[in-house]
């Protein structure tokens, strides 16, 4: 079972990630979007600022009085403010599960509202908040690919961080 230190650690570890793509980001380019009906860069990046703390945060307290606290903190978020609210959703999420006892990660029972089985609240967080920032990490990277960032590769993606110098 993954502890509560992991399970903070693995989400703290996409929100750095998500900064370090973002600050990638051509300030001239927030509004391009890959066609019509897709999100545009600077709407991505609102999306990532509520992605691990939102639905997180439904599992946690079982209600939504959040959202409209989440999506008005979203509509602010510009290129320039990214980081800031990033370390706001990282403090909110490391406080809010980190006051978690593990008898409760492990043994309260929750279903995700799009079906299958129930599963302990540690790994609900993980089937959603986890995995949500893990993917919209991804949408950036591609975005940036898109966007002609075409030397960004796995260290980049995955580790956050530029890639070794080969000898």
């Amino acid at each position: 079972m993954i502890t509560r230190d992991e399970l903070i650690g693995s989400m703290l570890e996409e929100i750095r990630i998500c900064k370090f793509l973002a600050a990638k980001i051509p300030g001239d380019r927030v509004d391009w979007r890959p066609t019509a009906n897709q999100r545009s860069v600077l709407e991505l990046l609102r999306y990532i600022t509520r992605a691990g703390e939102g639905f997180t945060t439904t599992l946690v307290y079982g209600n939504r009085d959040h959202a409209d606290r989440l999506l008005k903190r979203a509509e602010g978020t510009t290129l320039a403010n990214f980081d800031r609210v990033m370390d706001e959703q990282a403090a909110n999420l490391k406080a809010m599960i980190g006051g978690l006892s593990s008898d409760r990660l492990t043994n309260e029972r929750k279903s995700m509202p799009w079906g299958g089985p129930e599963m302990s609240l540690a790994a609900a967080i993980m089937n959603s908040g986890v995995k949500f920032l893990a993917a919209y990490r991804m949408q950036l990277f591609l975005y940036l690919k898109l966007l002609g960032k075409c030397e960004l590769g796995t260290a980049e993606c995955w580790a956050g961080r530029e890639p070794a110098k080969q000898a």
